[in-house]
């Protein structure tokens, strides 16, 4: 327990970082200018090479690396500045540490200059890494106050796969207090923005990973993702982002809010404004082998895939909770066309009983009756952040209806039968496709919107169901919102609840435009593979629409 008060420790942590930037980093950018994802490009603190650095794709400088026509230190410096401009316009990064990144990069030039032997895949690639990943001499805070000042003393099983993979780790980015709300915000840091219109949310809980590889801040980021934390990020910042499934990349040693709850579990992934970086990550972590390392993991290797020539996907346009906005919809309807003009089946199709997803997420979340996270919030003494406030009610109640492990294992039982009906669902669409097999994969939304004002987000069933059943998805970037993106004149009918109802008057398409519309593909678990060539297929029939 500190004898400092929560704003002293809090207001110390963001001065420490921000001194961290250099003067001639500095950009002074008015609060009233709301789109900044060009400031970085304009600013003239990067030189053209700078510029033309940070606009390209990891795999691309990872080659101009190895074949020496740049060197690791100009790229990390590069990356660096921009990172650093970055936060000064979204507050996305928490730990900084440019310093050790410039050393680590020129440690890499001049043993490749002496051996001619890259370390690995990632060879001198400058990674950002979300905040709960620890690496040795910083915090680790996850949002909470307690947990600031506490140098950790050893790293996560991803960060030092990063560090044998010859990536060069310069800085942490923002998340929400415990990982557990869809917008980055915490007593810590504060709220990270999005660089499209910083009124808006740049999501959660990987926000701060977000709003940075939207800026280009970073060439590559790993992010987690338990309810939609990659996904919903990756959406509102216009990128791409892989959620796995459970056992394909090393888990052990991340920092969790929820100590413990593996009842839905956590799973880490890549986040990029390119899909070929998120396809370099993924084979890299896969070929250093994680189940040597992680007894979580499962010992499967990268598998090339075919696909068919003709695919069959399905479509969710409503997934019977919230009907999406009409960015969304419009978004998923340029999809299908685009996908029938290339050739491909596109069959509308309803989710398997997403209420209930979502009703047994929520009960998981609390299941220990809010005791953890509020624990942690009391050891800092800091006020409770708004959207934790379901975890604060839960605890309220503990004395009263304390949680049993037999409760726990009765809402496990209903998870796996909720997961044979989701599975038996799935297969039943072999019935819709004429291939004789089942969907090759499902485009959904996301979110029911491309960007909530701050504190308003709510309803993450688009993407949590599919963490209940443990299926692999993908994010691709589909277009932006206009204004013209209006309610249907004659309304959407009578709303189903009062949180449709809420989102629904609460759009204004002249408030979001501007802002990145992003949809999903799934496929069966353990499709990493397939989810991500099946995302290069439709991004090529987008571009070509």
């Amino acid at each position: 327990m500190t004898t400092q008060s929560w704003e002293t420790i809090a207001a110390n942590k963001r001065a420490q970082r921000d001194a961290l930037i250099p003067d001639e980093w500095k950009v002074d950018v008015p609060e009233s200018v709301i789109n900044v994802i060009d400031v970085p490009r304009t600013s003239g603190i990067l030189s053209p090479a700078e510029i033309k650095i940070t606009e390209t794709d990891a795999s691309t400088l990872v080659k101009q690396i190895l074949a020496k026509e740049l060197t690791s230190e100009a790229v990390t410096l590069a990356f660096s500045k921009r990172a650093a401009i970055a936060q000064q316009l979204t507050n996305c990064l928490t730990e900084i540490f440019f310093d050790e990144a410039l050393a680590t990069a020129k440690k890499i030039d001049a043993e490749y200059a002496a051996t001619g032997k890259a370390i690995g895949p990632l060879h001198g690639l400058p990674v950002s890494l979300k905040d709960n990943f620890n690496v040795k001499g910083l915090d680790t805070t996850v949002g909470f106050v307690a947990w600031a000042n506490e140098p950790q003393q050893a790293e996560s099983e991803m960060t030092k796969i990063m560090r044998e993979s010859g990536a060069v780790l310069f800085c942490k980015t923002n998340v929400p207090t415990a990982m557990m709300i869809a917008e980055s915000y915490n007593n810590v840091w504060g709220y990270t923005t999005n660089p499209y219109n910083r009124k808006t949310s740049a999501g959660g809980s990987s926000g701060g990973e977000g709003a940075l590889l939207a800026l280009k801040g970073s060439p590559l980021g790993v992010g987690t993702d338990i309810g939609g934390s990659i996904r919903i990020p990756s959406a509102l910042n216009g990128i791409y982002g892989l959620k796995p499934s459970f056992g394909r990349f090393a888990t052990y040693g991340a920092r969790s809010g929820m100590p413990g709850q593996e009842a839905v579990k956590s799973i880490n992934g890549p986040m990029s404004s390119d899909l070929s970086s998120v396809e370099l990550w993924s084979k890299t972590v896969v070929g250093s082998k994680p189940w040597e390392r992680d007894p979580n993991m499962l010992p499967i290797p990268w598998r090339e895939v075919e696909l068919p020539q003709q695919l069959a996907f399905g479509l969710i346009l409503d997934n019977g909770i919230v009907r999406p906005t009409p960015p969304v919809t419009r978004a998923l309807l340029e999809t299908k066309a685009a996908l029938e003009k290339a050739g491909h089946k596109v069959i509308v199709w309803s989710p398997y009983e997403a209420l209930k997803a979502q009703s047994l997420l929520e009960r998981f979340f609390v299941g220990d009756g809010g005791q953890k996270i509020a624990g942690f919030i009391k050891d800092g003494s800091e006020p409770w952040p708004v959207g934790l406030i379901p975890y604060k009610e839960a605890h309220d109640k503990l004395a009263s209806e304390p949680p049993l492990v037999g409760n726990l294992w009765s809402l496990q039982a209903e998870r796996t039968a909720y997961a044979k009906g989701a599975l038996d669902h799935w297969m039943a669409s072999k019935s819709l496709t004429g291939t004789g097999r089942p969907f090759d994969g499902v485009i959904a939304p996301v979110t029911a919107y491309s960007a909530p004002p701050h504190h308003t987000f709510e309803h993450v069933s688009y993407t949590s169901m599919w963490n209940i059943t443990d299926q692999s998805s993908v994010v691709f970037p589909v277009g932006f919102a206009t204004p013209n993106d209006a309610k249907p004149a004659g309304g959407i009918g009578e709303y189903r609840s009062d949180m449709e109802k809420r989102i629904w008057e609460r759009y204004d398409p002249q408030e979001i435009a501007g802002a990145p519309v992003s949809l999903q593909v799934v496929t069966a678990r353990l499709e990493e593979e397939k989810a991500i060539k099946l995302t290069g297929v439709i991004a090529a029939a987008l571009a070509d629409k």
